[in-house]
């Protein structure tokens, strides 16, 4: 005699597996954060950063701060602008990096000074905030392509007055610039440089052009980089949750 058991129950059939909405939502997060960082980082590491060892910007940038420079596409340099530049554009074997203030640009006639001790340049007296110290007596024609530098410490700053009356009148070569400072920081945080007015509200033509870039990037990057760690955080969240899931499922006692 047989005995007659119940038939296998058919294999059930799966249909394809759909990739969870939340978990594309957590993809595209950590994508856009990547591309966002990314986009920062290339904005910060298009500025180059320096400390500044001497003292004729004092009261401006002190002895041992950071600054942050550099030259944009197209990016003109102005009166008033903080200029980074090869030392040995002098012509008497500096070498280095100065950073000094420029004060008068090419085709500009500078001198010094006014019954009241100010600098003139075009014949128009500049009222400048950030100088101290005992001016020193001089003139000079800046030649086209060149620009005249001095420290805000006009009584203890080696720049372009001293040399009026050697070749080159003491101008330096725009092609010696390196870069006009925009912010002092270091790689992590930075702040805005602000840009002077004393030579605009003398009258003088070009205003001096305020760069956010080293800020902007620097949160830019920031902010990609948290998306990036919410969408890395929810992805990595999502699939644990899902794998748990799948192992109780597998645990579980049959039903009869």
């Amino acid at each position: 005699m047989t005995e007659d058991f119940p038939a296998a129950p058919p294999p059930a059939v799966r249909g394809p597996r759909r990739f969870p909405w939340l978990l594309a939502i957590f993809v595209v997060l950590m994508a856009a954060g990547a591309v966002v960082t990314a986009t920062g980082l290339l904005k910060v590491f298009s500025y180059r950063s320096v400390v500044v060892t001497g003292g004729a910007m004092a009261h401006t940038v002190a002895p041992g701060e950071r600054v942050v420079f550099g030259l944009r596409e197209g990016q003109e340099i102005h009166r008033g602008d903080l200029v980074v530049f090869n030392a040995s554009a002098f012509g008497d074997g500096r070498r280095g990096m100065f950073l000094q203030r420029v004060i008068a640009v090419g085709g500009d006639e500078v001198e010094c000074c006014d019954i009241e001790r100010r600098i003139k340049v075009n014949g128009k007296s500049i009222a400048e905030p950030y100088a101290v110290g005992e001016q020193t007596t001089f003139y000079a024609k800046v030649p086209p392509g060149a620009v005249f530098v001095a420290g805000d410490r006009r009584d203890d700053a080696d720049d372009s007055r001293w040399r009026v009356n050697e070749p080159g009148g003491g101008a330096v070569s725009l092609s010696a610039v390196y870069g006009v400072v925009s912010a002092t920081g270091n790689l992590f945080w930075v702040k805005q440089f602000p840009a002077t007015t004393a030579f605009t509200d003398a009258g003088l033509p070009g205003t001096t052009e305020p760069d956010s870039g080293p800020v902007t990037g620097r949160i830019t990057a920031g902010a990609g980089a948290g998306l990036f760690l919410i969408g890395f955080a929810g992805l990595l969240g999502t699939v644990v949750r899902s794998a748990g899931k799948r192992r109780k499922a597998a645990a579980a006692p049959p039903v009869r």
